[in-house]
């Protein structure tokens, strides 16, 4: 029995530590359970998360799988919103809008920090440092009389204690110790923010943190610093949700209410606590609060506004003395409760809303009605402002209705691609090879003038196809439909492509993927490995094989009208001439025409005559390179015979620049 219970023990101690190391798990797993207990006070959850107590060990089985789901369902969704985020940077970038397209860099920094800004605001000397401390469970933020400086001081997650300074002027980070945080950030320490500080960023190694949270402490407002205010009121565009505090000595001052109108059609989630409650007796504090709670419904337009009456002070005092029924007196617990619940179930739905609303703001004040110049043909790789625009609110709408994340970005049913693009793709590499023409088989190059061809178009094309595909969402569907490049055409790509580019490229292409799998697995009891086969780009279905297939075919009609005259065979003679797939597939399109038979038949004797004499002239050129290199005579090399090696290998297989993944395809059209 004794070894029973060890067992168990150990198997606490493992899930706490799984716990522990996992905070995100945790934090998104327990406030669902932790209905069942009557203690709902943040203590309480923390003991249960520390011992892996009832309420961990009952979420546990399945909790893995549910996290991976909700995870991935909030990942589709932000990806969702960075795309549109994205389209208008470049959508301003394109339009000179230089302003513009920075502010939408600074959405996505946010996005790639899943950054979420939790701001605590209100007027001077209304407790909201307090309130803060109360929060945390520590005596951590100064508090005082005197104001605190104009600087912002963000808590945010760190693996350890520590204060960062972020100060005007100075290039690099000041890192300082805790204990010195008063120093800078309040006025007695840093009278009139002497010491030039712009933020305070104070790094704690607290679950609650970790996922992305800032807790924001604001200078106050309506002060006798008018810089406080406009610090406060600068910060407001980056504050995704807000703790506005106001207390019973001096309910809702003109700057409070002018601040609630402000900031109610900009913040998402808004929670009002009424501070300072220990102060008035019972019969006064129901009377005040009744007249904050009415006014505050009136400031915001609401009906239902929701308002936590407490007493900051007497919660910290409770939570540093580990007093329950203290902190249940304080009022600090729902308070506490509804933001866990938010922090829990809504962070990332009201984190991403506020991205969109922001982002909207800019693309309607912009007020811009097309994009740039459509690169290729008619289709507009940016779209235009206004489509644009009815993404993002599609995108807010679903969001705000309460549709699960999931649903925002349905990856089951991707947008209908336009082949057009793929098309006009091609055609663009093929423009240079066509314009050459014929002169290429004047040209003295040193290889197969079909192969120069493709290798030209090839070129072309990936140019201008790495970067559509990394900015361009309309060639992104385009190419997920074509299931991707064949392998050979797919490593040539990622030559000349950014790691980003890539990655912004083909992550439509592997959700496809993703996608059509998933759908394997409703019929793996039955044959599956064809309909896998048919995921995989080869050659038949690959846009550059096919750039590949259409030049060559093009360049044997425009060489053979050229060799049917006296000085296009001269031409030839003087050049590299065919590879023999290039000669073998020029040789089967002059057997297949039914015009000038007998003219055609002089063309593929003087073919196959100019082919035996060059492999002869090779041949004896690879001997001489290895009967020189064994005499150590490198010296009596000449240029035939120093790249000798080199022209074997094209003639027998093309090159392979040029070639690709077409090589296996008909002999006959390549």
């Amino acid at each position: 029995m004794m070894g029973g219970t060890d067992e168990i023990g150990d198997a606490r101690a493992v899930r706490a530590k799984y716990y522990e190391m996992h905070p995100l798990v945790a934090l998104l797993t327990f406030p669902q359970d932790a209905s069942r207990c009557a203690k709902r006070s943040g203590r309480c959850r923390k003991q249960h998360f520390r011992e892996g107590g009832d309420h961990v060990e009952r979420a546990l089985p399945g909790a893995d799988k549910d996290e991976v789901a909700s995870l991935r369902h909030y990942t589709l969704a932000k990806q969702e919103v960075a795309a549109s985020v994205r389209a208008a940077k470049q959508l301003f970038q394109a339009q000179g809008e230089r302003e513009a397209a920075e502010h939408c860099q600074a959405l996505l920094v946010q996005l790639a920090e899943d950054r979420f800004n939790l701001a605590v605001v209100g007027q001077f000397k209304r407790g909201k440092s307090t309130l803060m401390n109360a929060v945390l469970g520590r005596d951590l933020l100064p508090t005082g009389l005197l104001p605190l400086t104009s600087a912002i001081t963000t808590l945010c997650y760190g693996p350890r204690e520590r204060v960062v300074l972020h100060r005007k002027g100075w290039a690099w980070e000041q890192e300082v110790p805790l204990a010195q945080l008063a120093a800078y950030i309040t006025e007695l320490g840093n009278p009139g923010n002497e010491k030039g500080l712009v933020e305070a960023r104070v790094e704690l190694p607290l679950p609650f943190l970790r996922r992305g949270l800032h807790f924001i402490d604001t200078p106050g407002i309506g002060s006798a610093r008018h810089e406080n205010t406009a610090t406060t009121y600068a910060f407001l565009p980056q504050m995704a949700a807000v703790i506005f505090v106001t207390s019973v000595e001096a309910p809702l001052s003109e700057a409070e209410e002018g601040f609630l109108v402000d900031i109610r059609g900009q913040v998402r989630q808004l929670f009002v606590v009424v501070n300072k409650m220990d102060v008035l007796g019972d019969t006064d504090r129901d009377d005040v609060f009744d007249y904050i709670h009415t006014h505050v419904e009136q400031l915001l337009g609401t009906g239902d506004a929701h308002l936590y009456p407490l007493s900051a002070r007497d919660g910290l005092i409770a939570k540093l003395n580990h007093d329950d029924a203290g902190i249940h007196r304080s009022g600090l617990a729902p308070l506490e409760q509804a933001l866990t619940t938010f922090l829990a179930e809504e962070q990332g739905r009201t984190f991403l809303v506020s991205i969109l609303d922001r982002a909207l703001r800019l693309v309607v004040s912009a007020d811009l009605t097309l994009a740039t110049a459509p690169a290729d043909g008619d289709i507009e790789p940016l779209g235009s402002a206004l489509e644009l625009q009815r993404t993002m609110e599609s995108l807010r709408a679903s969001l705000l209705a309460g549709a699960p994340l999931s649903a925002v970005r349905n990856a089951a049913e991707p947008t209908a691609a336009d082949p057009r693009i793929i098309d006009q793709a091609i055609a663009a590499g093929r423009s240079p090879a066509r314009e050459a023409g014929g002169r290429q088989a004047k040209a003295h190059t040193r290889t197969c003038p079909i192969c120069a061809a493709q290798g030209q178009a090839l070129f072309a094309f990936f140019a201008q196809w790495q970067y559509r595909l990394a900015t361009d969402t309309t060639a992104q569907r385009a190419f997920a439909a074509e299931r991707g490049l064949c392998p050979v055409h797919t490593w040539q790509y990622q030559e000349m492509a950014s790691p980003q580019g890539i990655s912004d490229g083909y992550a439509p292409l592997i959700e496809t993927l993703a996608v059509e799998l998933s759908r394997l697995l409703e019929r793996v009891v039955e044959r599956v490995a064809a309909p896998l086969a048919a995921l995989l780009a080869d050659a038949a279905t690959c846009a550059a094989c096919r750039l590949v297939r259409e030049t060559a075919a093009e360049q044997v009609e425009q060489l053979l009208a050229h060799l049917v005259t006296e000085e296009g065979r001269a031409d030839y003679a003087s050049s590299a001439g065919f590879c023999l797939p290039h000669l073998q597939a020029t040789l089967a399109h002059l057997e297949h025409s039914v015009d000038g038979t007998i003219e055609h038949r002089a063309v593929a004797e003087f073919l196959l005559r100019e082919q035996v004499q060059r492999l002869e002239d090779l041949a004896d050129d690879l001997r001489s390179y290895s009967l020189k290199r064994d005499a150590l005579r490198r010296g009596l090399l000449n240029q035939e015979e120093a790249d000798a090696w080199r022209r074997a290998l094209v003639q027998v297989v093309g090159e392979r620049a040029a070639r690709g993944g077409a090589m296996i395809a008909d002999q006959g059209t390549v």
